[in-house]
Protein backbone atom coordinates (compact mmCIF):
# COMPACT_ATOMS: atom_id res chain seq x y z
CA UNK A 1 0.00 0.00 0.00
CA UNK A 2 1.67 3.21 -1.14
CA UNK A 3 0.68 6.76 -0.55
CA UNK A 4 2.34 9.70 -2.20
CA UNK A 5 2.06 12.88 -0.20
CA UNK A 6 3.48 16.08 -1.48
CA UNK A 7 1.79 17.85 1.40
CA UNK A 8 5.12 19.09 2.75
CA UNK A 9 4.85 22.44 0.98
CA UNK A 10 1.26 22.73 2.12
CA UNK A 11 2.20 22.12 5.75
CA UNK A 12 5.32 24.21 5.77
CA UNK A 13 3.78 27.30 4.16
CA UNK A 14 0.73 27.25 6.43
CA UNK A 15 0.34 29.22 9.60
CA UNK A 16 -1.72 28.14 12.58
CA UNK A 17 -5.31 29.23 12.08
CA UNK A 18 -4.58 30.75 8.66
CA UNK A 19 -7.71 32.30 7.19
CA UNK A 20 -6.65 33.43 3.72
CA UNK A 21 -6.46 30.72 1.09
CA UNK A 22 -2.89 29.99 0.11
CA UNK A 23 -1.64 28.28 -3.04
CA UNK A 24 -0.26 24.90 -2.08
CA UNK A 25 0.95 21.56 -3.34
CA UNK A 26 -2.34 20.03 -2.23
CA UNK A 27 -3.21 19.01 -5.80
CA UNK A 28 -0.38 16.45 -5.71
CA UNK A 29 -1.86 14.51 -2.76
CA UNK A 30 -2.96 11.06 -3.91
CA UNK A 31 -2.83 7.45 -2.85
CA UNK A 32 -4.65 4.26 -1.96
CA UNK A 33 -6.85 4.32 1.12
CA UNK A 34 -6.65 1.62 3.79
CA UNK A 35 -9.66 -0.07 2.19
CA UNK A 36 -8.11 0.02 -1.29
CA UNK A 37 -9.91 3.01 -2.83
CA UNK A 38 -7.95 5.43 -4.99
CA UNK A 39 -8.07 9.06 -3.84
CA UNK A 40 -6.64 12.00 -5.76
CA UNK A 41 -7.15 15.46 -4.35
CA UNK A 42 -6.67 17.07 -7.77
CA UNK A 43 -9.73 15.12 -8.99
CA UNK A 44 -11.78 16.37 -6.00
CA UNK A 45 -11.89 20.03 -7.03
CA UNK A 46 -15.17 21.76 -6.20
CA UNK A 47 -15.12 19.91 -2.86
CA UNK A 48 -14.00 21.20 0.53
CA UNK A 49 -11.54 18.78 2.10
CA UNK A 50 -10.61 18.49 5.76
CA UNK A 51 -7.32 16.61 6.20
CA UNK A 52 -6.60 15.36 9.71
CA UNK A 53 -3.16 14.01 10.63
CA UNK A 54 -3.34 11.72 13.65
CA UNK A 55 -1.73 8.79 15.51
CA UNK A 56 -3.27 5.93 17.44
CA UNK A 57 -1.25 6.83 20.56
CA UNK A 58 -2.68 10.36 20.65
CA UNK A 59 -5.59 10.56 23.14
CA UNK A 60 -6.88 13.84 21.69
CA UNK A 61 -6.84 12.33 18.20
CA UNK A 62 -8.77 9.25 19.29
CA UNK A 63 -11.25 11.41 21.18
CA UNK A 64 -11.95 13.55 18.09
CA UNK A 65 -12.27 10.80 15.46
CA UNK A 66 -15.93 9.90 16.27
CA UNK A 67 -16.91 13.59 16.10
CA UNK A 68 -15.12 13.98 12.77
CA UNK A 69 -16.91 10.94 11.33
CA UNK A 70 -20.30 12.10 12.64
CA UNK A 71 -19.86 15.57 11.13
CA UNK A 72 -18.73 14.10 7.82
CA UNK A 73 -21.87 11.95 7.73
CA UNK A 74 -23.98 15.02 8.46
CA UNK A 75 -22.49 16.65 5.36
CA UNK A 76 -22.74 13.52 3.23
CA UNK A 77 -24.82 15.36 0.59
CA UNK A 78 -22.50 18.39 0.56
CA UNK A 79 -19.32 18.59 -1.54
CA UNK A 80 -17.13 17.66 1.45
CA UNK A 81 -14.45 15.02 2.05
CA UNK A 82 -12.81 14.02 5.32
CA UNK A 83 -9.29 12.63 4.81
CA UNK A 84 -7.71 10.92 7.83
CA UNK A 85 -3.96 10.33 7.58
CA UNK A 86 -2.54 8.02 10.24
CA UNK A 87 1.07 8.85 11.16
CA UNK A 88 1.84 5.65 13.12
CA UNK A 89 5.28 4.15 12.49
CA UNK A 90 3.80 1.01 10.94
CA UNK A 91 0.54 0.25 9.16
CA UNK A 92 -0.76 -2.31 11.71
CA UNK A 93 -2.32 0.24 14.10
CA UNK A 94 -3.92 2.18 11.26
CA UNK A 95 -5.32 -1.01 9.75
CA UNK A 96 -6.61 -2.23 13.15
CA UNK A 97 -8.41 1.08 13.73
CA UNK A 98 -9.90 0.94 10.23
CA UNK A 99 -11.19 -2.63 10.78
CA UNK A 100 -12.94 -1.53 13.99
CA UNK A 101 -14.34 1.59 12.29
CA UNK A 102 -15.79 -0.47 9.43
CA UNK A 103 -17.40 -2.86 11.95
CA UNK A 104 -18.86 -0.09 14.12
CA UNK A 105 -19.88 2.25 11.28
CA UNK A 106 -20.17 0.36 7.99
CA UNK A 107 -21.13 2.29 4.90
CA UNK A 108 -19.74 5.67 5.89
CA UNK A 109 -19.32 7.88 2.84
CA UNK A 110 -17.01 10.79 2.16
CA UNK A 111 -14.37 9.54 4.61
CA UNK A 112 -10.98 8.43 3.31
CA UNK A 113 -8.43 6.82 5.66
CA UNK A 114 -4.73 6.50 4.86
CA UNK A 115 -1.54 5.32 6.51
CA UNK A 116 1.22 7.78 5.63
CA UNK A 117 3.40 5.06 4.07
CA UNK A 118 7.15 4.76 3.95
CA UNK A 119 7.82 8.43 3.27
CA UNK A 120 10.04 10.61 5.45
CA UNK A 121 7.59 12.92 7.26
CA UNK A 122 8.10 16.63 6.64
CA UNK A 123 9.47 18.70 9.52
CA UNK A 124 5.95 19.85 10.42
CA UNK A 125 4.95 16.24 11.25
CA UNK A 126 7.91 15.35 13.46
CA UNK A 127 7.63 14.52 17.14
CA UNK A 128 6.92 17.53 19.29
CA UNK A 129 4.27 19.00 17.03
CA UNK A 130 0.75 18.96 18.40
CA UNK A 131 -1.63 16.38 17.08
CA UNK A 132 -4.07 16.23 15.57
CA UNK A 133 -3.14 18.60 12.78
CA UNK A 134 -6.12 19.74 10.74
CA UNK A 135 -5.90 21.30 7.30
CA UNK A 136 -8.93 22.73 5.53
CA UNK A 137 -8.57 22.86 1.77
CA UNK A 138 -10.95 25.00 -0.25
CA UNK A 139 -12.77 24.07 -3.47
CA UNK A 140 -9.84 25.40 -5.52
CA UNK A 141 -7.34 23.11 -3.78
CA UNK A 142 -5.79 25.87 -1.64
CA UNK A 143 -5.09 25.76 2.07
CA UNK A 144 -7.80 27.81 3.79
CA UNK A 145 -6.95 27.03 7.44
CA UNK A 146 -4.66 24.98 9.64
CA UNK A 147 -5.21 24.02 13.27
CA UNK A 148 -2.76 22.30 15.63
CA UNK A 149 -4.03 20.26 18.55
CA UNK A 150 -7.66 19.88 19.55
CA UNK A 151 -9.91 20.73 16.60
CA UNK A 152 -11.78 23.92 17.50
CA UNK A 153 -15.48 24.44 16.71
CA UNK A 154 -14.57 27.27 14.34
CA UNK A 155 -12.92 24.72 12.04
CA UNK A 156 -16.41 23.44 11.20
CA UNK A 157 -17.58 27.03 10.64
CA UNK A 158 -14.66 27.50 8.25
CA UNK A 159 -15.72 24.38 6.33
CA UNK A 160 -19.34 25.57 6.23
CA UNK A 161 -18.25 29.00 4.95
CA UNK A 162 -16.38 27.32 2.06
CA UNK A 163 -19.28 25.11 0.98
CA UNK A 164 -21.57 26.39 -1.80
Amino acid sequence: MTIRLLLAGLLLCATVGARAAEPAAAAAFSGATLDGQRYELAARRDRVVMVVLWRSDCPVCLDKLPELRANAQGWMKAPFDLVLINLDAGPADAEAYERVRRTVAPGEQGIYSFWHGQMQPPVAWRTGDKLPQTLIIDREGRLAARHLGRIPPEAWNQVADLLP
